[in-house]
């Protein structure tokens, strides 16, 4: 069951390059992005929503600490143990495959394909969660920094959704790729050094508990923070049920943390090669960052006593005690001392509340204008915790104010604030790209297979619903169903793969090393397969909304796919007809089989262009190109984004009938070699077609045939005299496309300007014969140099009337359908 299924020598080759792996594609060079880069990439996706999940982690406990800290031990085994085998495996037989969805197409049985619909829907509802939440929580972070700015929290939360999305679509997907890895791997690097520090700092001063209450409460009246969950009775006061009920909601919401992981195998088609290898060991150095910033931070949250804060992050609550503590000078309960200043302030402070809960109700505003806790106190002990915060405020700013803590802080927060912004970045590509590859299938409309359109269709939802959700509490039951059923559907198609996919990857089905792969699946369906159960009956509330969002973009699939609501059954593209106006489909199926041709057109002609195939015909692969997109209607774009795409090697069709419609059309390379022969000669024999019968002199032996003969001979001489002759004889001059023409014309004018060089003898021959000086009968050879000059043919040139030609059509391509 645990036998290792990758080849041994495959294994030993990946694990030779591995500590180059690690590094590639740092500075964007290499086959593509290494083990780091690959990790920094998604890090502002995967790692920044970890900097919430302790704080969704106490406040699914209700406040409780140690439930917590053992509902994220539970999910992090059933991440480490299950969910990173599966990913794995799956990474292992399909590195390009691109998302959950995509995997099941590539490698799962037919049976399971509708496994792929939901999971592209699902995936596409992640992205646009991912971009509320992110811009949400970037704009709460910006708090820390500016606090003043609290009243225009969910305004700055639209900016920076549509700030991201305006970058992307004008920069592309391709080119904003340094922006996360400088700004994942800055902040990936900052967390590691920082919460080491609060780690240490937090087992050998747990007396520093005292700074939470002032912190929390400045929080609260400067509007920061709305709510906050502490914990009412000792955990050992909670009753069996209770304590389970809390374990299973808390462990549904620290979920959360694990929502960017699928991002690296999603990513796969960006690494470096071996591909399996990078991702691999990248989804195992992930899986130990979130696991371990996760236990610091709640262990940490335990010693210090930190609440689940609504609107602001347990991890930057850490960072204030260690910048005054540890980085600052210092602070001690006796610093904070209340002036008569600090009551005259917090009095002032409870006057004006009157008038600015008018204010807000005006406004439609009806939330509570303070915190929770300070709302219920009385209007003598509201002013003596005002007055307090002030005093603790002021000791505060005093102990980091100069020193190193107030860097700390500023460089904390403002990467945070990035880190938020690009995890947008994540959210937008990767949606774009299962986007695309729902439209590549014939799923989605054909506008999506631009990812800049997917982006902007994303950002339009998104920020519709930011202002509606306004809380990432809120939203983050819906954000977990997306991923959790991402970790369900990759473990499942894993567990039931293919039996061709093994063979295509040296497994013999049966074997042990199937049957570890297998297994691995199966640890993975275990552990997400919990997961889900504990979504399902802890998220209740979200899931009606889940289900008909999802059902909602998957019978939109249907629909797309299938031109209407009957299901239309297409295994083929329609035919090909030369110079036809570019196709508009009404079945999206025909259109992903067409697109599929199409690339396999396109890959064939440019191996026959890398192979050196068309040098013989002494033009430049654009005229190759041109005629070949007339005759196979091929899309030019086709041509640019294969030359210059974002990709460093070519992606598999997304399902097996794709790839066979690909194959088909790939294999066409002799065929389509052969056409462009054809009208190469076609320009050629237009040539001896107009300019032989300067040449025909009927009264010498010379008819046309004798001269056609002669032409052909030197314009062809590593052609079969009888095989060329019998071909020319079929010629007819007709019109040809323009298109066509372009390619042919330079044929045509090839010949004209070799013609002299070659003829020089032949036609010194003829006009010494026309003057009488030599006989009709002479036989005449010449040299042609051909190869480069690595070889000569004689030949002949004949001087006898030809018989009588037959006139029977050339055969030519333009109006035939293949």
């Amino acid at each position: 069951m645990f036998k290792n299924y990758v080849n041994p020598t495959e294994n030993r080759e990946a694990n030779k390059q591995l500590p180059r792996l690690l590094f590639e594609g740092l500075l964007l060079g290499g086959t593509g992005l290494g083990v780091l880069a690959l990790i920094f990439e998604i890090a502002a996706d995967a790692f920044s929503v970890a900097a919430y999940q302790t704080l969704l982690a106490i406040h699914g406990a209700n406040g409780h600490h140690e439930i917590a800290i053992l509902a994220f031990i539970v999910l992090s085994v059933l991440l480490f143990f299950g969910i990173v085998p599966a990913y794995q495996a799956g990474a292992y037989l399909r590195p390009n495959a691109g998302g959950s969805g995509p995997l099941v197409e590539a490698i799962g049985p037919p049976r399971m394909r509708w496994l792929s619909w939901i999971g592209t829907s699902l995936f596409f509802l992640d992205a646009i969660l991912t971009i509320i939440i992110s811009s949400i929580s970037a704009a709460d972070v910006t708090m820390l920094v500016l606090p003043e700015l609290a009243a225009y929290r969910i305004l700055l939360a639209e900016v920076f959704a549509f700030f991201i999305m305006v970058v992307l679509v004008a920069m592309g997907p391709k080119r904003a790729v340094p922006l996360f890895l400088i700004g994942g791997g800055a902040f990936t690097l900052f967390t590691v050094v920082a919460l080491t520090i609060v780690g240490a700092t937090a087992i050998g001063n747990p007396e520093w508990a005292f700074l939470t209450e002032g912190i929390v409460s400045r929080l609260e009246a400067n509007g920061v923070v709305e709510h906050v969950v502490r914990a009412q009775e000792d955990v050992r006061a909670v009753g069996t049920v209770v304590f389970f009920q809390l374990f299973l909601r808390s462990m549904s919401s620290a979920m959360l943390g694990f929502s960017g992981y699928e991002v690296i195998p999603a990513s796969g088609k960006h690494a470096a090669r071996p591909k399996w290898k990078v991702i691999n060991t990248a989804l195992t150095l992930a899986a130990v960052f979130l696991i371990g910033t996760g236990i610091v931070q709640l262990f940490a949250a335990q010693q210090w006593r930190i609440p689940a804060t609504e609107g602001y992050s347990t991890l930057l609550i850490e960072y204030e005690i260690i910048a005054a503590q540890t980085l600052g000078n210092g602070i001690s309960e006796e610093d904070i001392v209340v002036t008569n200043a600090d009551y005259v302030e917090a009095e002032r402070f409870y006057e004006s509340l009157p008038a600015d809960r008018a204010v807000e109700e005006l406004q439609g505003d009806e939330g509570p204008l303070l915190g929770d806790e300070l709302e219920n106190l009385s209007g003598e002990a509201l002013v003596e915790a005002v007055a307090y915060d002030l005093a603790f405020a002021r000791a505060l700013n005093q102990a980091t104010e100069g020193t190193p803590g107030s860097t700390f802080l500023f460089v904390a927060g403002t990467l945070l604030s990035i880190i938020l912004l690009l995890a947008q970045g994540g959210g937008y590509v990767g949606g774009a790209a299962v986007a695309a590859n729902a439209a590549r299938l014939g799923r989605l409309p054909n506008l999506f297979a631009n990812d800049r359109n997917g982006i902007a269709v994303i950002w339009g939802v998104s920020a519709i619903l930011i202002p509606i959700i306004r809380e990432v509490v809120v939203v983050e039951a819906y954000y977990a169903f997306g991923f959790v059923s991402a970790f369900v559907i990759t473990s499942t198609t894993v567990f039931f793969v293919r039996e061709d996919a093994l063979r295509e990857r040296g497994i013999e089905p049966g074997s042990g090393e199937a049957r570890s792969l297998k297994f691995a699946g199966l640890r993975g369906m275990v552990a997400s397969y919990f997961m889900l159960i504990v979504l399902v009956t802890q998220k209740t509330d979200a899931l009606g909304a889940i289900l008909l969002a999802g059902t909602a973009i998957t019978l939109f699939q249907l629909y797309i796919a299938n031109g209407g609501v009957k299901r239309a059954r297409v295994d083929a593209p329609p035919p090909i007809k030369a110079g036809a106006p570019k196709p508009s489909y009404d079945v999206g199926v025909e259109r992903a089989h067409d697109q599929a041709r199409q690339r396999g057109h396109v890959h064939a002609v440019l191996d026959l262009i890398a192979e050196g195939a068309f040098a013989k015909f002494n033009v430049g692969p654009d005229r190759i190109k041109q005629i070949v997109c007339y005759l196979y209607n091929l899309d030019p774009l086709l041509f640019a984004e294969e030359e210059h795409g974002d990709h460093h090697e070519r992606i598999e069709e997304p399902n097996l009938a794709l790839q066979a419609t690909y194959r088909e059309a790939y294999d066409e390379r002799p065929k389509i070699l052969r056409r462009v022969e054809d009208y190469s000669h076609f320009g050629i024999f237009m040539f001896i077609h107009n300019y032989h019968i300067n040449w025909v002199a009927p009264e010498h032996g010379r008819d046309a045939s004798t001269v056609q003969k002669a032409m052909l001979d030197i314009l062809f001489p590593l052609t079969p005299h009888e095989e060329i002759w019998e071909e020319f004889q079929h010629f007819k001059p007709r019109y040809m496309p323009e298109p066509i023409w372009q390619f042919s014309r330079r044929r045509y004018l090839w010949a004209k300007d070799q013609w002299p060089n070659l003829s020089d003898r032949i036609t010194t021959i003829w006009t010494l014969q026309d003057f009488g000086l030599l006989p009709k009968d002479i036989d005449v050879q010449t040299i042609i140099s051909v190869a480069d000059g690595k070889r000569q043919m004689l030949v002949k040139i004949p001087t006898e009337p030809a018989s009588t030609r037959r006139h029977t059509e050339m055969r030519v391509y333009e109006d035939e359908e293949e």
